[in-house]
């Protein structure tokens, strides 16, 4: 059998392209097949003769799966006649379940063909992201170039009716995941057919109406730009099927202008086709992307997919901008670049850690098996399932106007203002051209003994936290030499002392009051917290990442640090 591809994949969907593409909690990388044993176990169970076709060897164990079988049919009290489909489908979805894997896991055909359509790039509809929001379906963001953008949808307007059928009538009882995917298939259409959307924009009640006729929409999901002092900006959001294409064709537009550095921006992006991953890197060096261990202890080297000579970018210093949302095909262009390209440095945030394959399993019907198949690794055989990978320089998120860089991607200033901040692509420009020495840089908590990282860079001695560190960094850290006390780090002083004042996500709001009190006048911790109204937030920011903890930041340095 042809492996067609190999993808990385949402699992749970909570937010959807109108057209359709959706997006969730869970990241899963897979490889599409054929017809698989599920498949032949759906056929069989839906079959007059499914009993007798039971293999022998499972006869024991499928006697209370009959059992149960034999009850419902026999003694379910309901109104209506018994769905069976349903009720093969709950089977398969708990069978795939009972394995105890987040990744394995079993669509239905509407599903698993919004699935399929989402990963080719390109997609008929009206060309939207849809989001719920207190019990309504609203749009989140049009996309660029499509017919919902072009109608003048915008976010927040909440969808009333489809084709004159309420949405709130159509979603009853579903949950938000159901909802949106309710909503999407009632929208959805083929190219050159109209639907019309009741609409209602906030915070007016009037309702509305707009006809709009679908469209192929394409998904863009490379952006590219020269920045100032020779820095070429590249942001994947996906690793697409077309990605790769929209990569050459941004590397035709940069690499001619000369470039001294590249960022690539894989922030946020929760993955995609492992090919489309291989060809990427493919454009930045040549040797292995990455090794899957499968089965039976089984190790398979991959490789990167080359590029034609005048798309190669294999010299250029560049820096990788991950976080939280990097996940999947992002980590292991993110791992590859790191093990094996020289002059590459990641900054940003751990990554999200989906180190496993899925095979998905198109079934007869339409629907799909998604089943874990293997674990990977980077080049140097570091795994990161569950565990991320940390980049060289941790740098906290701050919208802070010290952090202003030029608006990328699809980024807008503020009203009046002529850039944006973002602190992560700040110090990754910082980095790459100079202006600030690279000592400067915060420092992942993780360095070892003689300024080295877990990867044997080296990394920044200035601004290493002397905060009292958990037993985990008080193992990895070096003791700090007092002459070196993060004084020309004020930003990332105040988020290391406030360690303990503002919590990692632990400890009680008392206990954030109760450290600022005893710091008013005497704990060095509060001076950081005092030093700027914004440190206090990027701490809670930093250690926490939820926004009661901001809040609570920014109340202790109104009463405590005035």
């Amino acid at each position: 059998m042809i492996r067609t591809s190999r993808a990385l994949w949402i699992g749970f969907f909570s937010c959807l392209f109108v057209g359709v593409l959706a997006f969730g909690g869970g990241w899963l990388t897979a490889r599409a097949t054929g017809a698989s044993p599920v498949d032949t176990f759906v056929a069989r169970l839906l079959n007059n003769d499914v009993r007798q076709a039971t293999p022998t060897a499972l006869g024991d164990q499928f006697a209370v799966f009959w059992d149960v079988w034999d009850i419902v049919e026999s003694e379910f009290y309901t109104e209506s006649e018994i769905d069976r489909q349903k009720m093969v489908y709950g089977a398969v979805r708990g069978m795939l379940a009972a394995l105890d894997d987040q990744y394995t896991n079993f669509q239905e055909p509407e599903l698993a063909a919004q699935s399929r359509e989402s990963m080719q790039g390109k997609f008929e509809g009206i060309g939207a992201y849809l989001r719920t929001e207190g019990g309504a379906v609203l749009i989140d963001k049009p996309i660029k170039g499509s017919p919902a953008m072009s109608v003048g949808l915008q976010s927040g307007d909440v969808i009333v009716a489809i084709d004159g059928k309420v949405v709130a009538e159509e979603t009853a009882g579903m949950s938000e995941a159901e909802a949106v995917a309710r909503v999407a298939a009632l929208i959805r259409g083929p190219k050159g057919s109209e639907v019309m959307l009741t609409l209602r924009r906030p915070p007016q009640e009037q309702l509305f109406e707009v006809q709009i006729t679908r469209d192929e929409v394409p998904l863009v999901t490379v952006n590219a730009q020269m920045l100032d002092n020779g820095v070429a900006y590249i942001q994947i959001t996906e690793f697409k099927a077309t990605t790769t294409e929209l990569l050459d064709d941004a590397l035709r537009e940069l690499l001619p202008q000369n470039p001294r550095s590249i960022v690539l921006d894989l922030r946020n992006n929760p993955g995609g086709f492992l090919t489309t991953a291989q060809e990427v890197l493919g454009r930045f060096y040549d040797g292995v992307a990455l090794y899957e261990l499968e089965r039976g202890g089984v190790e398979k080297e991959l490789r990167t997919i080359g590029a034609p000579s005048e798309l190669r970018a294999f010299e250029l210093p560049m820096v990788v901008l991950v976080n939280g949302g990097s996940a999947s095909a992002s980590e292991i262009v993110a791992g590859a670049l790191r093990d094996k390209r020289p002059n590459t440095t990641l900054m940003g945030e751990k990554s999200f850690g989906k180190g496993s394959v899925q095979n998905i399993h198109t079934l007869r019907d339409g629907s799909s098996a998604r089943v874990t198949i293997a674990r990977w690794l980077t080049p140097n055989r570091d795994a990161i399932h569950t565990i991320g990978i940390q980049p060289q320089y941790v740098i906290v998120p701050s919208e802070d106007a010290e952090y202003s860089v030029p608006c990328v991607a699809d980024r807008r200033p503020p009203a009046g203002q002529q850039s944006c901040a973002d602190a992560q692509l700040a110090w990754g420009l910082r980095l790459l051209t100079g202006i600030v020495p690279p000592a400067a840089v915060p420092t992942t908590t993780g360095a070892l003994p003689g300024g080295e990282t877990q990867h044997g860079r080296r990394t920044d001695r200035l601004c290493l936290p002397h905060r009292a560190a958990g037993e985990r960094d008080r193992a990895l850290l070096q003791p700090e030499p007092p002459a070196l006390r993060c004084e020309r780090c004020p930003s990332l002083s105040a988020a290391y002392h406030a360690d303990g004042l503002f919590s990692r996500g632990g400890g009680s709001d008392s206990a954030v009051y109760r450290c600022a009190r005893r710091g008013r006048g005497t704990c060095k911790s509060i001076t950081a917290c005092a030093a700027s109204t914004d440190h206090a937030p990027a701490a809670a920011g930093r250690f926490s990442r939820s926004a009661d903890r901001v809040a609570l930041a920014r109340s202790a340095h109104r009463r405590f640090c005035r």
